[in-house]
């Protein structure tokens, strides 16, 4: 089995049609942070890239041949900012910049929604509005027919609630759905 991580905070893997800001936008980041965090400088370097769907279509072929199954994971609700610096509108807060964790080596533009430059955990989530439930499924709709597996990872993990706390949307919706909490 190769489970493959195709989404996360700092970068956008995978082409997706429907969605060409995913790979513009989502895809690259403005530099890397050295070391851990803080790190103790930032490569400056822009760092990106994403496989289209003709090269995942080669790799899956090629993993079948060896009688490998390919997995893809699509990380939701949480590890999002590499979506959301594509798509704000898929934040709680999409006129809010993208939280830069403090002492961070950042390098670029701290304006806006950003793609992570160093690693962990982000408050920057998916809002669950039917926007967002809308640009997901259409997401899955790419992925799934360029895996022939029965399995699609979606995450799961390391999502703080935060987001979903201060947001007056989020909060409603918990009222109306009749939820305990976040």
């Amino acid at each position: 089995m190769f489970h493959w991580h195709l989404t996360d905070d700092q970068g956008w893997r995978i082409e997706i049609k429907q969605y060409p800001k995913l790979t513009s936008v989502g895809g690259w980041r403005n530099g890397t942070i050295i070391g851990r965090y803080p790190g103790t400088g930032n490569t400056g370097q822009r760092y990106g890239g994403f496989y289209t769907q003709e090269e995942i279509k080669e790799v899956v072929r090629y993993a079948q041949a060896r009688f490998v199954e390919v997995i893809p994971e699509i990380e939701m609700p949480g590890h999002a900012s590499a979506a959301i610096a594509a798509y704000p509108e898929l934040s709680c807060f999409p006129d809010a910049a993208t939280a830069i964790a403090p002492k961070t080596a950042w390098n670029g533009p701290s304006s806006g929604k950003q793609v992570q430059q160093a690693w962990g955990v982000f408050e920057d989530v998916f809002v669950p509005s039917e926007n967002t439930f809308k640009f997901l499924e259409n997401v899955l709709d790419e992925v799934i027919p360029l895996f022939p597996s029965k399995y699609v990872h979606i995450g799961g993990d390391e999502c703080p609630k935060d987001a979903w706390k201060k947001s007056a949307f989020c909060q409603a919706l918990i009222k109306e759905k009749g939820l305990k909490d976040e």
